[in-house]
């Protein structure tokens, strides 16, 4: 309501906006707990997705590599190490070429085991018994994913340390 002083209206002060001090402690508060519960969750979901996309290129990169002997009729060995606190993979063939850049796994993926595996200029598994060759890839967090290669050269993963 406006009053009238020496013939000017003046207004009431306008109440003050904004947020107390109390109301903002309790929005970092809220935000805290929030942040938590979630970055253990984040840190175990990106172990995962970095050791799932390291097997699927690998497993991507045998194929090529299969596919590689058969148009150069060479053999095609492939490597999985680790070099300087890194799993790596090498493409070499038969005279000793590299037939694919050295592939280099993201950081997350700490632990490698299996192979060589070899593949004939027909496109066939080389040496490794009758049964499926398995390289197995294994994350910071102790999770391993296998990557099985049959006798006739074909390659499957999955989310386990042994492929069925």
């Amino acid at each position: 309501m406006c009053t009238l002083t020496a013939k000017r209206w003046v207004s009431p002060p306008a109440p003050q906006a904004g947020f107390t001090i109390v109301e903002l402690m309790v929005i970092v508060g809220v935000i805290a707990i929030a942040t938590v519960i979630a970055v253990p969750n984040y840190i175990r979901w990106n172990s995962t997705a970095q050791l799932k996309q390291a097997t699927t290129e690998l497993q991507g990169e045998l194929n090529l590599a299969r596919l590689s002997a058969m148009n150069r009729n060479r053999s095609v060995t492939v490597t999985a190490a680790i070099l300087n606190n890194r799993v790596t993979a090498t493409f070499i063939d038969g005279s000793g070429a590299q037939v694919m850049p050295t592939h280099t796994m993201l950081a997350l993926v700490t632990g490698v085991t299996g192979g060589p595996i070899t593949f004939s200029s027909l496109g066939v598994r080389v040496g490794g018994g009758a049964g499926n060759q398995l390289i197995t890839l294994t994350n910071n967090q102790a999770l391993t994913y296998s990557i099985a290669v049959t006798p006739a050269g074909k390659s499957t993963w999955c989310p386990r340390a042994t492929c069925p």
